[in-house]
């Protein structure tokens, strides 16, 4: 190689600085680590080299030809901003008219440049999109319009058939692409990419290796250019570049040069843009596999149903994997040594994984001992199964295994054994999370009947101490005595009929219009008398309150009822008395309506002395934290208001 370039440099000794910059752009450092780089001076360069060719009266392909030659020997690949470098700089010197094309040229001035902006224009075509179809479409035509010819193609070469498929094309039938395949050595085209040799055929029907296609429609074309299209390094081929002239043609030199470094840009395109396609649909297959790993944890998360947790642990496992069937075993809790099988998913298998099952339990020890997925084969008679064995994993510890069973072994494991590893750990978590709900709603039960029996037992002891005050109430004789007695006893039955309540339902919460349906039931039974005739109104209601603030609305709802009758109908026979409740935003607004005679004209809560108006301020804004109001209505009567804010909202009983 180098006596060449020292016989040419002598032949044309102005071709000396053009040689030098070959050097020079050869041994310049690689941008980025990889060469060759497309760094601004690597660029500039190759420019400066195209220009100092043209110059020394080289030939354009002679040009790309030492370059590359030069390239080779250094074991170097340019890539195409070198190469579109290079023919910038020689068109910019060609343009400009400072030397014409020295005697290596056959072709006139304006071929030259022509052919020059062509080269530039497939370039461009052939960077500019990253998609191949779109690519080689476009490719082709421009080639067609530069040629002058009246069709393009280009066959890739299919490697694993030995085949070559017709993949875009302009002038020939367009059904025909992807349904053409020929085989190598076969037609002019297979010949071309067998040889690796370039063949221009004027009269192509007449040429031995000529093969009609009738569904291309080509046997109107005269004449044909097979260029083979390959990579040097690595040196494979990538397909073959085919150019169709309907009347008889002969190609120049300059023409077919053209047409082969044409073929060299596009061979590079074509991978590049393969790759690209590899890349982006491993990259798209990665997305899809992590989308359904995602929406198998969220499905998996989605119930604390111990049950239905292992059976839908099992469904995605087998739908992820696409086993014939899913076993899982655990840790027992109660015994940390033994496994326990909790769950088998076998609707393909389940003779076959019968037939195996102690080889599986030596697996599932196995597993459990070293903490990592083993692959097992397992046969027993007609039987042939391959067991995946993977450890659940929660922070250092294996809790289980879960066993997936094929009849086959996969060909990839590694990327589903990600997968089944990224799965099996959810799914452990999942399991603890769902033993723990169990746990938790095991111990909520008891606690609840501890709960309910303990207000079932104060219940019973308030009516005691309410009997015994009602029994000494009745034998007082006297009525100013008897009162504070009875008035006791309403106040203790209200507590008793919270209490009531709570022992027969939720424990946490409960509604206000149930609180004052029981209380008014008492208060009715134990502050009217036979002559007076008191008709009581409970407004349902939404607004839930907790156990203590009901226990302290009992209370309060008890005092302002007996207030009511005590002091508003006193005197009365008849009268009214509503109880309603309703939420405005956050607070809970409780008012005791009645048609009374009224507060009297100087009344003040803050200033009134009565104990049973003191128990209901000191309830109000120390257990609510809450505001006390008493407001005179303008129809006669009275409504007392209690607005505080409830602890929470109802939620579901666990």
């Amino acid at each position: 190689m180098d006596d060449e370039m020292s016989s040419s440099r002598d032949q044309t000794p102005d071709a000396e600085p053009a040689y030098e910059l070959i050097v020079e752009l050869l041994e310049t450092e690689p941008a980025y680590g990889v060469w060759p780089g497309n760094s601004r001076k690597m660029v500039r360069l190759a420019e400066r080299y195209g220009a100092e060719a043209a110059l020394a009266q080289l030939a354009l392909p002679e040009t790309l030809d030492r370059f590359l030659n030069e390239a080779q020997s250094r074991e170097k690949v340019p890539n195409g901003a070198l190469l579109n470098g290079i023919v910038n700089g020689y068109q910019r010197v060609m343009v400009a008219g400072d030397r014409r094309v020295g005697q290596a040229s056959v072709g006139t001035f304006s071929d030259h440049v022509t052919r020059l902006s062509a080269l530039r224009r497939i370039n461009q075509a052939a960077t500019a999109s990253l998609d191949l179809e779109a690519m080689m479409q476009t490719v082709v035509g421009v080639v067609r319009d530069t040629m002058g010819c009246q069709s393009c193609s280009i066959f890739l070469m299919d490697e694993g058939n030995a085949m070559l498929v017709l993949s875009a094309s302009v002038g020939l039938n367009p059904q025909a692409i992807g349904r053409i395949y020929m085989p190598l050595g076969t037609g002019i085209t297979g010949k071309a990419a067998q040889t690796r040799q370039l063949m221009a055929i004027p009269d192509a029907a007449s040429h031995p290796s000529y093969i009609d296609y009738p569904l291309l429609d080509d046997q109107r074309y005269s004449s044909q250019v097979s260029v083979p299209m390959a990579l040097r390094s690595p040196d494979r081929l990538v397909g073959v570049l085919n150019i169709l002239s309907l009347s008889r043609r002969e190609f120049d030199e300059d023409e077919i040069a053209f047409m082969e470094t044409a073929a060299g840009e596009i061979a590079i395109a074509i991978e590049n843009a393969r790759l690209y396609s590899q890349t982006d649909a491993e990259l798209q297959r990665r997305i899809s596999q992590l989308s359904t790993l995602q929406q198998m944890s969220r499905m998996v998360a989605s119930t604390l149903e111990l049950d239905d947790l292992l059976q839908l642990i099992c469904e995605q496992t087998s739908e992820l994997s696409r086993a014939v069937g899913v076993e899982i075993y655990r840790l027992q809790r109660s015994q940390p040594n033994r496994l326990d099988l909790l769950k088998r998913h076998s609707p393909d298998a389940s003779d076959a994984l019968c037939a195996v099952r102690l080889t599986v339990r030596q697996l599932v020890d196995d597993v459990m001992n070293s903490g990592a997925a083993i692959w097992r084969h397992l046969t027993n008679g007609d039987d042939d199964l391959f067991v995946h064995g993977l450890p659940m994993l929660t922070g250092r510890r294996a809790v289980g295994v879960i066993c997936v069973f094929h009849r086959n072994r996969p060909a990839v494991e590694s990327e589903a054994s990600t997968l089944l590893d990224a799965f099996c750990d959810s799914a452990a978590i999942a399991i603890e999370n769902a033993d723990l709900y169990e746990d938790a709603r095991r111990g909520y039960t008891r606690a609840s009947i501890l709960l309910q029996e303990m207000h079932h037992r104060v219940r019973n002891n308030l009516q005691t101490v309410a009997a015994l005050l009602s029994m000494q109430a009745r034998h007082s004789g006297d009525e100013r005595s008897s009162a504070p007695l009875r008035e006791a006893v309403s106040r203790i039955q209200s507590i008793a009929a919270i209490h009531d309540i709570l022992s027969g339902r939720d424990l946490r919460e409960t509604t206000v219009d149930v609180i004052a349906k029981h209380v008014v039931d008492d208060a009715t039974s134990n502050l009217v008398g036979p002559d007076t005739k008191i008709t009581f109104t409970v407004e349902p209601s939404s607004v839930y309150v907790s156990s203590r603030e009901a226990t302290v609305l009992a209370l309060l709802i008890n005092e302002f009822v007996m207030n009511a009758v005590r002091h508003g109908f006193w005197g009365r026979a008849i009268g009214e008395v509503v109880v309603r409740s309703r939420q405005e935003e956050e607070r809970a607004i409780i008012e005791v309506i009645d048609d009374g005679v009224g507060l009297p004209g100087a009344f003040s809560v803050e200033g009134n002395r009565r104990l049973g108006l003191n128990i209901a301020r000191t309830l109000v804004q120390v257990d609510l934290r809450g505001t006390l109001e008493l407001v005179r209505r303008d129809e006669g009567g009275t409504i007392v208001r209690v607005a505080f804010v409830p602890s929470g909202a109802p939620e579901q009983a666990i």
